[in-house]
């Protein structure tokens, strides 16, 4: 990380000329999403910096557990405020995956963006990036943040921080997991982090109902034998008939990339907003789902990437096709 101190310092001497900061994290936030941007909350609280927390979408049910999610604002007219000059955006790849694309383009005289992620698929949109592709998560990036400071990290951001370290690794069990991963955890166990806590709300949570979506998820599952992928849908129907939210489908295409003769997984979900999210995953080397989510105005991960388009899923003799409404 030795090659990221000046840019540290460069954050840093922002948030110190502040006087309010606006911090974002993507729409939709997963546990890494959430846990940097709890992390960067514990800087600007140890450097008295006055800040809003915002998401354009509301915390999920399972990373409420999270300490201080409740001071996280989804009120837009924060965006539109002229009462932030520095604007910090985490774990986004591009300002459309944040939410904030369109409030942006209305702002006259933007303040200085700070980006920090570990994406390789970012778009370098801010006036300071700080893009670590090989980090793990944004979570570690803002560990070695902290760290480089010399701050204090308590049982709560620690807990926070290996939130989103574990969720992006998949309890150390995908490609992400490196050797400093594996020692930014130990160091966050080792401040207090409630590991299984983590675990419990994380991978431990599944209900009766998600494990029917699922179910539903399997039963249409249609491998292509050319191209070694396996693809799968769930409907807006599918969430509606059990009586469930957006987010049990999380986690589905992380399960299945144990598919042994899969080289890809792509799982195609309908979204209340009259789109489809795409999420592809792999476990082959020689394989980047990336590309794929780009062409499809996505990006993420060579081994887990996702996409948004619109549409609906419909179910036609030749499978299952997405049409416009």
């Amino acid at each position: 990380m030795t090659e990221f101190f000046p840019i540290f310092q460069k954050i840093k001497d922002e948030i110190d000329k502040a006087n309010k900061v606006i911090v974002i994290t993507h729409q939709n936030p997963d546990g890494d999403a959430l846990g940097s941007l709890l992390g960067m909350h514990h800087y600007l609280r140890l450097v008295k910096t006055d800040h809003t927390l915002f998401c354009l979408t509301e915390t999920p049910d399972y990373l409420k557990f999270l300490p201080d999610t409740e001071h996280i604002s989804n009120d837009e007219n924060h965006l539109m405020k002229n009462e932030h000059d520095l604007i910090i955006i985490l774990d986004s790849g591009d300002l459309q995956y944040a939410g904030v694309d369109k409030h942006f383009r209305k702002i006259k005289g933007l303040p200085v963006v700070i980006n920090i992620d570990h994406h390789p698929t970012n778009q370098y949109y801010g006036h300071i990036n700080l893009v670590h592709p090989q980090a793990s998560s944004t979570s570690e990036i803002i560990f070695h943040f902290l760290d480089y400071f010399r701050l204090p990290i308590t049982k709560e951001v620690a807990t926070s921080l290996l939130t989103g370290i574990l969720t992006d690794t998949g309890s150390f069990s995908n490609l992400a997991t490196t050797p400093s991963s594996m020692e930014v955890s130990s160091k966050l166990l080792t401040s207090g982090a409630r590991v299984r806590e983590i675990i419990t709300n994380t991978f431990r949570n599944k209900s009766l109902s998600q494990l029917q979506l699922w179910g539903r998820a399997l039963s249409r599952l249609k491998h292509n034998k050319k191209t070694g992928i396996v693809t799968t849908v769930l409907t807006q129907q599918d969430f509606d008939e059990l009586g469930i939210d957006d987010e049990s489908g999380e986690g589905f295409a992380n399960f299945l990339n144990n598919v042994e003769q899969a080289r890809a997984i792509i799982v195609l979900r309908e979204k209340l907003d009259g789109t489809i999210k795409g999420s592809l995953r792999t476990t082959q080397p020689d394989v980047d789902v990336s590309k794929i989510a780009e062409f499809f105005g996505g990006g993420g991960h060579k081994k887990a990437a996702g996409f948004t388009i619109k549409g609906q899923l419909k179910e036609t003799p030749q499978g299952w096709q997405v049409v416009k409404k």
